[in-house]
């Protein structure tokens, strides 16, 4: 067919990489800017900024975002959206960000992770009687181990910010990931 290829571009042990993408139907280039071209184009490869692997059948499976991929202290890979998803799925949660975290300033590479969520004030009163921060707060820490306690250490977060004030958001309504970060 004239569909395109895929390829996982420098797998980790996981298999996971980079997605490459090269085809007929595949982005030529930007529109007069060569250097953006260049970094996203290498010999007709697509850099398409998603991470994934691809199963012994040949079906790729989509992991998260290049930029979003935080790695541990311990040099592990965590995806912070496979962790949103699990804290998405509670009934309060509006929105969360999971982050990486710098556990000592002095060393900025050894990481650890976070997560910011924004509850619903009216599903936290009306379900779980909590109707102040410090309440709500109490209610999302027991679930976050919850969720910790299904997961691998490197994994587990370590820090939570807790608020019913919305994040900064795109005009198409995705998370602001840098600027939220900067400010936790």
């Amino acid at each position: 067919g004239s569909c395109c290829t895929v390829k996982i571009h420098e797998p980790n042990e996981e298999k996971i990489g980079e997605v490459w993408i090269k085809g007929p139907n595949v982005m030529l280039g930007y529109y007069e800017d060569e250097e953006e071209t260049d970094k996203a184009i290498t010999d007709g490869w697509f850099h398409s900024g998603d991470l994934g692997y691809i199963d012994e059948e040949g079906y790729l499976f989509l992991t998260g975002r290049c930029k979003n991929l935080i790695i541990t202290g311990n040099g592990k890979n965590v995806y912070p959206e496979e962790i949103e998803v699990l804290i998405s799925n509670l009934e309060y949660v509006e929105e969360c960000m999971v982050y990486g975290y710098a556990r000592k300033e002095e060393d900025p590479l050894d990481l650890s992770i976070g997560a910011k969520i924004v509850y619903k004030t009216d599903v936290m009163k009306d379900n779980y009687n909590a109707s102040d921060l410090d309440a709500a707060e109490n209610v999302v820490k027991i679930d976050i181990e919850k969720i910790n306690e299904m997961m691998p250490s490197y994994k587990q977060i370590n820090k939570l910010v807790v608020t019913d004030e919305p994040m900064v958001k795109t005009t198409t309504g995705k998370v602001k990931r840098f600027e939220e970060a900067k400010n936790l």
